[in-house]
């Protein structure tokens, strides 16, 4: 993109969203005027990391934070690789984290602090900047940056289905956990289901973080929740409670089932029920989304319910996969 286009994209930007861009632009650039001592201290921190790589590598890696199906399963997979050896130096090493700008689950972020090192964005990503920079001029930057997994979130080695979660509650949260349950009116022990049926109220939502960018083009992934009605309530017949999961759902979920439960438009929905939830269900049933990911990272079994065909993969021996009818 040239500096024409970038200037045209900035005035559509303001054109559409007004002072609050405005607002947002100029927070920025202030924020990247204090950041100007932090990248001259980079250059010769980059340096020194860089010449003691024979040594002790330091890697860093940005963590998808925004999307919780990233955050889940791309940093998931991650730890997987670690302990099996797939995608580590072979010498002494320390991988660092920052995470971006906007963060999808405090909950989510709270587990990983526990098991990964991370280091504040404001620090780490002049690191990353900078030596990407000399790159240009000198090579082996590489060697810094962790990468993505074998194959993104994908897992090729099925290495979650053979490891136990990387992340779990501490007693603290888990008696919080448990005392919100009987909120909703679950009894101890009962068994439960997590029901996430994909619209684009969750997308649309995030304009403001992402300047109104358009997600028009995940629409075919979208699904009715009016149509899994008799799904929720003959798990009812059967025994579970049904939690509809989701945020800024664009329809409620009809039923007076009292075991059907919707979840998404609950004032009691928090962040961290949205993790607990998911870790402690039975299973899972999904149109296809970024939540799918809690579940599965705690080796939950999941029900797609897959849009397109193209896309049918599974990560448990106990998945199960339908398709939408056409």
């Amino acid at each position: 993109m040239n500096i024409s286009q970038k200037y045209n994209k900035l005035f559509e930007q303001i054109k559409r969203g007004g002072i609050v861009v405005v607002v947002k632009k100029l927070g920025a650039l202030f924020y990247l005027i204090l950041q100007i001592p932090i990248y001259l201290i980079s250059f010769p921190t980059v340096i020194i990391i860089r010449l003691i790589r024979p040594w002790f590598l330091i890697r860093w890696q940005e963590l998808v934070s925004s999307r919780i199906g990233h955050f889940a399963a791309n940093t998931e997979l991650y730890c997987c690789e670690r302990d099996a050896g797939i995608n580590t130096p072979s010498q002494r090493y320390l991988d660092v984290f920052y995470l971006r700008k906007y963060v999808c689950n405090r909950q989510l972020e709270k587990m990983w602090r526990r098991e990964l090192t991370m280091l504040p964005r404001w620090l780490l990503f002049p690191l990353f900047i900078v030596n990407r920079f000399i790159s240009r001029f000198v090579s082996g930057g590489n060697y810094h940056e962790i990468g993505n997994n074998a194959d993104g979130d994908k897992d090729v080695y099925n290495l979650i289905q053979r490891s136990k979660p990387h992340i779990n509650f501490t007693d603290d949260e888990e008696t919080k956990g448990k005392k919100i349950l009987t909120e909703f009116g679950i009894p101890e022990g009962a068994k439960f289901v997590c029901l996430l049926v994909r619209d684009s109220g969750y997308l649309d939502r995030h304009k403001k973080y992402e300047y109104l960018k358009r997600w028009s083009y995940h629409s075919y992934r979208d699904g009715d929740i009016d149509k899994y009605v008799l799904a929720t309530e003959e798990l009812a017949k059967r025994g579970y409670y049904v939690f509809r999961m989701g945020i800024n759902v664009l329809k409620p979920l009809k039923s007076s089932n009292p075991k059907v439960i919707d979840y998404a438009n609950s004032k009691i929905r928090s962040e961290f029920m949205d993790i607990y939830l998911g870790a402690k269900c039975s299973f899972g049933i999904t149109t296809g989304t970024g939540f799918d990911e809690i579940p599965r990272i705690f080796r939950k079994p999941i029900v797609w319910v897959y849009v397109p065909l193209g896309y049918i993969i599974t990560n448990n021996e106990k998945d199960l996969i339908i398709t939408k009818h056409h």
